[in-house]
C-alpha cells in the first residue's frame, strides 16, 4: 500500500508535464519563427518600427514648417471674385444734400435737395468685383527672418532626435536579441538536466529493486526528475516570452514571428577606458545633446522675432479691380502704394510673448542639464556592468568547471555505493545551476555592452 501511494505521488508531476507538453506542442505548430541575424533584426527595426517612424515626420514636420515661415518674404497675391444683387435706392443723412434731376425749358438740370428720391425694395441690380491685390514685405523688424531660422534650428534639432531614437532602437533590439539567446541555452541546460537526472533514475530503480539502496532513494530520483521537468517547462515558456519580446522590439505587427541567431557581442575597444574619457566621448556623441543645442538656438532665434513686434511693418502694396453690373462692362481701377503699421501699445501683448520665450529658453537650458547628469548615470552603469559582469563570467566559468567534475565524482561514488543519493541530487542541481549562472554572465555581458554602446551615443 505504501508503494503504492509513493507510485501515485511521483506519477502526477510525469502526468502535468505530459500534459503541458502537448498543450505546448499544439501551440508550438502554430507559430513558426524564423531565424535572424543581429544585422538583420536592427535594420527591420529602423525599417518598421513605428517610433522610428514617429521619428521621421517630426522631421517632415520641421522641415514643412521652414517653408510656412520663409513664405512671407516672397509675393503674397490674392485674387477675390464677388457677386450681389442690390437695391439702389439714394440714401442721404442730415445736413448731406443728394443732387436730383428736374426739368427745365431748356434741358434738365440738378438741384440739391434734402429729400431723397422714391425708394423701392423691388428697384435692384446685379453688380460684380473682379479684382487681385498683391503685397510684398519689405521690412518687419526681423520678425520673418527670426522665424525662419528659428524653424531651421527646429528641423536640425530634429534630424538630431531621430538620430537618438534609432539609437535607442538598435539598443533595445541588441539587449532583447541576448536576452532571447540566453534563455534558449537555459532550455539546452534544463534538457540536459532533466537526461541526466533520467539516466540517475534508471540507476536508483535498478539498485533499489536488487535490494542495494533504499525505496526513499527511487522516490527522491522521480522527485529530482519530476523538479528538472518543471524547470525545463518554465525554460521554454520564458523562451516563448523572450522572443516575444524581442519581435515587439523591432516593431513587428504581423504574425511573422523571428528568434535570435547566434550572433555574439564583441568587445568595444575602448570599454576599459576610464570613466572620464567615456563620458567626454558621450558629451561629444549623444545626439539628444545636439538636439538641446539647436533647440536653443532655435528658442533664441524666436526670442529676436519676439522682439520685433515692438518694430514696424512695411509692405508694398498694388490692387487691380474692375466693377460693374455686367460681366461684359466692368469697370477698371488700380491703385498702388505701401502700408506702414507700427503698433503702439497692444495692452502687454508683446512683452509677454518676449518674457514666455525667454521663459522657455530656461527651460531647454535646465532639461539639458538635466540631461548631462543622465548621461553620466548611463555611462557609468554601463561601464560598471561591463567590467563586473566580464568578472563574473570568469568566476562563472570556473565554477561550472568544478560542478561537472563535481557532478562525475557524485555519479562515480554513488555507483560504488560510498555516496547517497542526497548527494547525487545535489551535485546534479549545483551543474545545472552553475551552467546557467555562466550562459547569465555570459549573455549579460553582452547586453551590458549593448547598453554602453547607447550610452555613448553609437549605433
Amino acid at each position: 500500500m505504501r508503494k503504492r501511494l509513493l507510485f501515485s505521488h511521483c506519477a502526477f508531476p510525469a502526468l502535468v508535464f505530459l500534459a503541458v507538453s502537448a498543450f505546448r506542442g499544439e501551440a508550438g505548430a502554430a507559430t513558426t519563427r524564423q531565424s535572424i541575424t543581429l544585422d538583420t533584426a536592427i535594420d527591420l527595426a529602423l525599417r518598421s518600427h513605428p517610433s522610428e517612424a514617429q521619428a521621421r515626420a517630426a522631421v517632415d514636420v520641421a522641415s514643412a514648417r521652414i517653408e510656412e515661415n520663409r513664405a512671407p518674404y516672397l509675393p503674397q497675391v490674392v485674387g477675390t471674385g464677388e457677386y450681389q444683387r442690390l437695391t439702389y435706392n439714394p440714401t442721404g443723412k442730415p445736413g448731406i444734400f443728394i443732387p436730383t434731376a428736374t426739368s427745365t425749358p431748356t434741358g434738365t438740370s440738378t438741384s440739391p435737395t434734402t429729400t431723397p428720391s422714391t425708394s423701392s425694395w423691388t428697384r435692384t441690380s446685379n453688380f460684380f468685383t473682379l479684382g487681385a491685390t498683391a503685397s510684398q514685405l519689405i521690412y518687419d523688424f526681423g520678425q520673418t527672418s527670426g522665424r525662419w531660422s528659428s524653424a531651421e534650428a527646429s528641423e536640425a534639432a530634429a534630424a538630431h532626435s531621430e538620430h537618438a531614437v534609432e539609437v535607442q532602437i538598435i539598443t533595445n533590439v541588441r539587449k532583447a536579441y541576448f536576452q532571447a539567446r540566453a534563455l534558449r541555452d537555459l532550455i539546452g541546460v534544463a534538457a540536459d538536466a532533466v537526461a541526466n537526472q533520467e539516466m540517475h533514475l534508471k540507476q536508483i530503480v535498478a539498485e533499489v529493486e536488487n535490494g542495494m539502496r533504499p525505496e526513499i532513494d527511487r522516490v527522491t530520483g522521480e522527485t529530482s526528475l519530476a523538479n528538472a521537468r518543471v524547470q525545463l517547462i518554465s525554460a521554454q515558456n520564458a523562451y516563448d516570452l523572450a522572443c516575444a519580446t524581442f519581435n515587439q522590439t523591432i516593431g513587428l505587427s504581423t504574425a511573422t514571428s523571428y528568434e535570435p541567431g547566434t550572433d555574439e557581442m564583441p568587445p568595444l575597444l575602448d570599454e576599459d577606458a576610464p570613466l572620464e574619457r567615456l563620458l567626454e566621448s558621450a558629451l561629444h556623441d549623444r545626439p539628444e545633446l545636439a538636439s538641446f543645442a539647436k533647440q536653443r538656438l532655435a528658442q533664441e532665434k524666436i526670442i529676436s522675432a519676439t522682439w520685433g513686434g515692438y518694430g514696424p511693418n512695411l509692405q508694398a502694396q498694388a490692387s487691380l479691380a474692375g466693377t460693374g453690373v455686367t460681366l461684359d462692362n466692368l469697370a477698371p481701377n488700380w491703385w498702388v502704394g505701401a502700408l506702414l503699421t507700427w503698433p503702439i501699445f497692444q495692452g502687454g501683448q508683446t512683452r509677454g510673448q518676449v518674457a514666455e520665450a525667454r521663459a522657455t529658453l530656461r527651460s531647454i537650458n535646465a532639461q539639458e542639464d538635466t540631461f548631462r547628469l543622465q548621461v553620466r548615470i548611463d555611462v557609468e552603469q554601463a561601464a560598471l556592468a561591463v567590467r563586473a559582469t566580464r568578472a563574473t563570467l570568469g568566476a562563472a566559468s570556473l565554477a561550472l568547471e568544478n560542478a561537472k567534475r563535481q557532478l562525475q565524482l557524485a555519479e562515480s561514488r554513488y555507483a560504488a555505493g560510498m555516496g547517497g543519493v542526497i548527494e547525487l541530487s545535489d551535485a546534479q542541481v549545483t551543474q545545472t545551476q552553475t551552467a546557467a549562472q555562466e550562459i547569465n554572465a555570459r549573455f549579460s555581458l553582452a547586453s551590458a555592452r549593448a547598453a554602453l554602446l547607447g550610452a555613448l551615443g553609437r549605433r
